[in-house]
């Protein structure tokens, strides 16, 4: 359960949770009125301090407000990212946060008296080129990993610190050809809830899966563009592959060659600082998972010209991300706007029609199929939503403080209802170079 914790904000370190404009005006009462005449239909119930509430008393989803004109006023300047930043100075919770944001997201993205900021960012459909300039690391390249320090990591995740979606073992498997000739692979939601002591194994298995798209075999020249803190470079070395991989970040390259070292792998890796323009010479696979975590399509795309330039005939890349179905819906755009102020600057999620897009303008690649696997991605965040939740006292003590918490929380719970409400769908793709 999600809890209110002590109402201290630091504004020097979180300027934006410094109380909002127009507190108790007009705008924010108009938006009062409005969810709460909307609070049975979105199945929410708003439970306010002095015992009052509106909505069914048997909601599906039961939100209480401490601060509720700081909580209606931050609606109305600031939409959804309102909505984040309220939660994050503590002004309202929930014991299930997940569905409050997937049940409050759409219904502020769409309501006329709330401000949309994801909107003026990013264009209604999510396609506008960013505000904010793509993050690049100290060696200029396009930064294709997020920068969330590896002490948060080792908090939520498994033994792996695997930070993309598992495969967990259970769950059928159906396969089908699309009308445009490619494969298609969907993994059913796991047959009973994974836990968090399959997590390790489950990692391990998403990184094989897209290993062997990538035909990373004995022998295979391999890139790995997304180190991440090990896992997938470590598995393609094991296969017996000749692997190359690379970091902008001082902290994960030291962290990666100790890991390295510590598995008696360090001759069978390459690790280098830099990132996908540094590379050379030929390669018969390139490998990446979540590129676009920080940069958005520029990441997607400097894989795929990696891709391009090193492949030999026959050779693949494959990518996993996850990705809009179509085009972002609008709750995504305007959570991407938050997401981009306190998490990663990467903006709306890439559509998929625009990865594929990309993948067709590079005229020696050719799409070959993907694997889809968006329930098991779900499952993956909220096992690590409620690790995180369970080790509040860690984070604290490697200095989390109670804002910086909240604000993990709440990343993590909108990630989760993006996957469950069918916003965004996890991906494993796989190009094949002519």
């Amino acid at each position: 359960m999600v809890r209110l914790e002590p109402q201290t904000v630091d504004l020097e370190r979180w300027p934006g949770l410094a109380d909002p404009d127009g507190i108790g005006g007009q705008a924010a009462g108009d938006v009062a009125q409005a969810l709460r005449r909307s609070a049975r239909e979105l199945g929410v119930r708003i439970d306010y301090p002095d015992s009052s509430a509106a909505g069914e008393f048997d909601a599906p989803v039961r939100i209480v407000l401490a601060e509720p004109e700081h909580f209606w006023a931050r609606l109305a300047a600031g939409g959804v990212v309102g909505l984040g930043e309220s939660f994050m100075a503590g002004e309202w919770t929930s014991s299930d946060l997940r569905s409050a944001i997937a049940a409050l997201a759409p219904w502020i993205a769409a309501n006329a008296d709330c401000a949309h900021p994801g909107e003026r960012a990013y264009g209604r459909d999510g396609r506008a080129p960013s505000v904010v300039p793509r993050r690049r690391g100290r060696t200029g390249q396009v930064e294709l990993e997020d920068a969330v320090p590896g002490a948060l990591t080792s908090l939520y995740t498994d033994e792996t610190m695997s930070t993309s979606g598992a495969v967990f073992a259970s769950g059928a498997r159906t396969r089908s050809r699309l009308a445009d000739g490619t494969d298609l692979v969907h993994l059913e939601a796991p047959a009973a809830p994974p836990r968090r002591s399959d997590l390790g194994d489950a990692q391990r298995r998403a990184a094989d899966t897209l290993l062997a798209l990538a035909g990373v075999a004995d022998g295979s020249r391999t890139y790995v563009a997304t180190p991440g803190w090990g896992e997938l470079p470590m598995r393609a070395a094991e296969r017996g592959a000749h692997v190359r991989t690379s970091t902008t970040s001082t902290e994960r390259l030291a962290a990666l060659g100790s890991r390295f070292a510590a598995a008696d792998l360090g001759e069978e890796i390459a690790l280098s600082l830099g990132g996908p323009t540094d590379v050379g010479g030929s390669l018969d696979a390139v490998v990446a998972v979540e590129p676009a975590s920080t940069s958005g399509m520029a990441g997607l795309t400097a894989v795929l010209d990696v891709a391009v330039d090193h492949l030999v005939p026959g050779g693949r890349v494959a990518l996993a991300t996850p990705v809009a179905p179509a085009r972002p819906v609008p709750a995504v755009v305007e959570l991407s706007a938050w997401r981009s102020l306190y998490v990663s600057e990467a903006g709306p999620p890439p559509a998929w029609p625009d990865l594929v897009e990309a993948v067709s303008r590079r005229r020696r690649l050719r799409l070959k199929g993907r694997v889809e696997a968006t329930a098991h991605h779900a499952e993956t965040v909220r096992l690590w939503s409620e690790t995180f939740a369970h080790r509040g006292r860690d984070a604290a003590a490697l200095g989390f403080d109670a804002v910086y918490r909240r604000m993990w929380a709440f990343h993590l719970a909108a990630l989760e209802a993006g996957l469950r409400r069918g916003w965004l769908e996890s991906v494993q793709v796989v190009a094949v170079a002519d």
